[in-house]
């Protein structure tokens, strides 16, 4: 039976928001790789300090416990240079052990359960709730269909969501996020296309036509 379509996801302010709503630097990290890469709770609980690629920029995402068996072994993903500054500021030099501890007295690794509050608990500091009509508070998958649906809006490739998103097969990516609204196909629409349509000819035989159009206003 095929999935369906997710209709619930955040929007740019609501996602902002959010991470501002960050009490310290690991919570700032949890919201913003949740947000920035679209992984998964268990992907996040499971990284390691040398999953960590800063000279390229990429974040190694291994298979573990807790993935579907249908799900690729592993992946990587690119990040963006700010939450690459809040890692390196986070780690403080560590390169062993869990990305994300959870706390400083301990290396054992960030709890799922822990995450859920800190996603919850900023949520309500910056007055988000969560779309979803059924459901109370916000869980940290809101951010994983949120990231795929605004990257597509956005114009980024399928092939390129479906692998940052880590699904094995693409009808997964297409039944859960691959139809846009009408206002996004629109945005697009005008943004790549007609931009293209407006701009000056470069060929001298289009001069009479020009010419002809420029008269008609």
């Amino acid at each position: 039976m095929a999935k369906k379509f997710n209709e619930y996801y955040l929007g740019w302010d609501e996602i902002n928001s959010i991470i501002a709503a960050a009490k310290n630097l690991k919570e700032s990290l949890v919201l913003k790789l949740l947000a920035r890469t679209g992984m998964r709770r268990f992907e996040l609980a499971n990284l390691k300090a040398k999953d960590v690629d800063f000279e390229r920029k990429r974040l190694f995402i291994a298979k573990g416990k807790g993935a579907n068996e249908k799900d690729p072994k592993s992946r990587s993903v690119p990040i963006d240079d700010d939450t690459i500054q809040v890692i390196k500021f986070y780690l403080e030099g560590r390169k062993t052990g869990f990305l994300i501890q959870s706390n400083k007295k301990t290396s054992d690794g960030i709890s799922l359960s822990q995450i859920n509050r800190i996603v919850a608990n900023a949520a309500k500091r910056a007055h988000v709730n969560n779309p979803n009509p059924n459901l109370k508070n916000l869980n940290p998958h809101i951010f994983r269909h949120s990231f795929s649906r605004l990257s597509l809006a956005a114009g980024i490739p399928f092939n390129m969501v479906q692998r940052i998103a880590g699904h094995a097969d693409a009808r997964t990516t297409l039944q859960m996020y691959g139809i846009p609204s009408i206002t996004d196909t629109q945005e697009l629409y005008e943004e790549k296309l007609i931009e293209k349509f407006k701009q000056k000819p470069k060929s001298k035989n289009n001069t009479k036509l020009t010419k002809f159009t420029e008269k008609s206003k």
